[in-house]
């Protein structure tokens, strides 16, 4: 029902920038009437912006929009994301943003957990993953800095891996 009432504005609009067109045009000969035309003008133009504005704010608060926006806005965080996060970026009410991580939540793409006293949404495809040096034999784990590729304890060939 918003969007249509937002369209109904855009739309009134025209009407009024048309007639201030037609005054502008006639201000030509009867110089009294540019004041009209500018009347007509400004609330054409208020009623536009107004109506376009809300349009763009309605569309950036869609379900899917807002889905995208909290995984992109995740991948900037680090992969994890609370309804703080999510309700200071968007400027959207609690219920919204909590329904939003738990759709998300829902079909997969995070995890729920609790930390302390707030609840974090994970994305684990988003986290940045660490690699070390590890001994396939003996477990020993050594940074990639070191130039070792010879496990310093056994003797075995190091394995690069992601954890």
């Amino acid at each position: 029902m918003r969007k249509f009432g937002a369209i109904l504005i855009t739309l009134a609009s025209v009407p009024f920038l048309t007639l201030g067109l037609l005054f502008l045009i006639a201000a030509s000969s009867v110089p009294s009437r540019f004041w009209v035309a500018l009347a007509f003008g400004a609330v054409g133009l208020a009623l536009l912006l107004w109506g376009l504005g809300r349009l763009r704010r309605l569309a950036a608060l869609s379900d899917e929009a807002l889905r995208t926006g909290a995984v992109e806005l995740a991948q900037r965080l680090g992969g994890e994301l609370t309804v703080a996060q999510l309700r200071a970026e968007f400027r959207i009410p609690q219920n919204l943003a909590l329904k939003t991580l738990e759709g998300l939540a829902a079909e997969g793409t995070c995890q729920r957990e609790q930390r302390a006293e707030r609840i974090v949404y994970v994305f684990k495809g988003l986290q940045p993953s660490l690699a070390r040096k590890v001994c396939p034999y003996c477990g020993t784990e050594l940074p990639l800095r070191q130039a070792v590729r010879k496990c310093p304890n056994c003797g075995a060939q190091l394995e690069i891996t992601k954890t």
